[in-house]
């Protein structure tokens, strides 16, 4: 008798392995097909996030947007299917079709392409991602979205009514920057620097007030202190943060100048003429090890702005000085066009200054 129980016991115990076998192979092979998109109403999937205790997350894209296809493709890994299908019940809109009702709904959230909203069972939004990434980094944003102390709902509310230490605030950095809200960075990240004491603001805890700089930051208090203390800074970055603040904002605008995308002819001429003197001090008082490559691009870009030929050739030279990248040569090689023209004789000065700054390139190349 006691055998025959220890035989079933057996064999309830085996059946029992075999479901957990199977129900984690289904589980992977549904992970395996990648997002599972709904094909039911907005209102619809409202409800059935409420029933599973899920949100609803919203991909809101248009058929002419490259970055939209190519979060599509992403979708459709095992990675994502096991993320996204835990946690949202998930619609696809074309905003200009069938999702243009809701578009109209969320019109100041729907600004940009691809935008995903994650949305309470209520109807309200909790956070929001604009714009494409590498999964694992979009993954990162959505899950901010998932925790309420940490989504940009929570964190905006909070943040106006004056609730939110100087980390909560770092928080709210993020979600913004999550949903490509670039004006209100900066605001918040210049209030929250302007708040620091000396020590904070070289401390790690804040280097992301450093990290977030972009193109309008140039002439904040925040970038200039990050250039006079670059050499105390900067240990503490990455070398990719560290190259994405030089180009957002710093390269960025000269490329602006020197090829041509700000003339004289523009209204914005006139903010030119005072932004290149106000790069020349805010440079002259960098750590940052390029400073006089920095500062010669400035001096070229005014002698451009101003035609003066002779000026500009003084320049250029000193440009040419410095160590050349491919990037450098073609931004200097349209800006000698658009000052010399298509006459014979201007063409004959690019093609010989043009010569010498190939020959520059291939020089340093055979430094590398």
């Amino acid at each position: 008798m006691n055998r025959n129980l220890f035989e079933n016991f057996k064999k309830v115990i085996m059946k029992n392995i075999l479901l957990v076998i199977l129900l984690f192979c289904s589980s992977l092979l549904f992970s395996q097909e990648g997002v599972k998109v709904e094909s039911i109403t907005f209102k619809e999937a409202l409800v059935k996030a409420e029933q599973q205790k899920k949100l609803v997350l919203i991909d809101g894209y248009t058929s002419w947007c490259g970055p939209c296809k190519w979060m599509k493709r992403q979708f459709k890994s095992a990675e994502a299917g096991l993320f996204f299908n835990k946690h949202f019940v998930f619609l696809e809109f074309d905003m200009e079709k069938e999702g243009k009702t809701l578009a109209e709904k969320y019109k100041k959230e729907v600004t940009a392409y691809p935008t995903f909203l994650i949305i309470r069972p209520d109807g309200e939004i909790q956070h929001k991602v604009v714009g494409a990434d590498t999964l694992s980094i979009f993954i990162n944003m959505v899950k901010r979205g998932l925790t309420k102390e940490t989504s940009l709902d929570y964190l905006e509310k909070n943040y106006k009514q004056g609730k939110l230490s100087k980390k909560q605030i770092l928080d709210y950095i993020n979600a913004l920057t999550d949903a490509s809200s670039k004006k209100e960075v900066a605001e918040v990240a210049n209030q929250l620097f302007e708040n620091l004491s000396e020590k904070e603001r070289v401390s790690s805890d804040y280097l992301l007030l450093y990290r977030c700089i972009h193109y309008r930051d140039w002439n904040s208090d925040r970038f200039a202190y990050y250039l006079r203390h670059y050499k105390e800074i900067a240990p503490m970055m990455d070398q990719e943060s560290i190259a994405y603040v030089r180009m957002a904002a710093l390269w960025s605008h000269f490329i602006n100048y020197l090829t041509g995308m700000i003339t004289p002819e523009e209204n914005y001429g006139a903010e030119l003429k005072n932004e290149i003197p106000s790069f020349r001090i805010l440079l002259e008082n960098a750590e940052i090890p390029d400073r006089d490559f920095y500062l010669a691009l400035g001096d070229l870009s005014e002698s451009q702005f101003l035609n003066d030929k002779i000026a500009y050739e003084r320049d250029f030279n000193k440009v040419l000085s410095f160590p050349v990248d491919e990037e450098v040569y073609d931004v200097l090689m349209r800006s000698l066009h658009l000052v010399w023209g298509e006459s014979s004789e201007s063409m004959k000065i690019e093609n010989k200054t043009g010569r010498m700054l190939e020959e520059k390139l291939n020089r340093s190349y055979e430094k590398k």
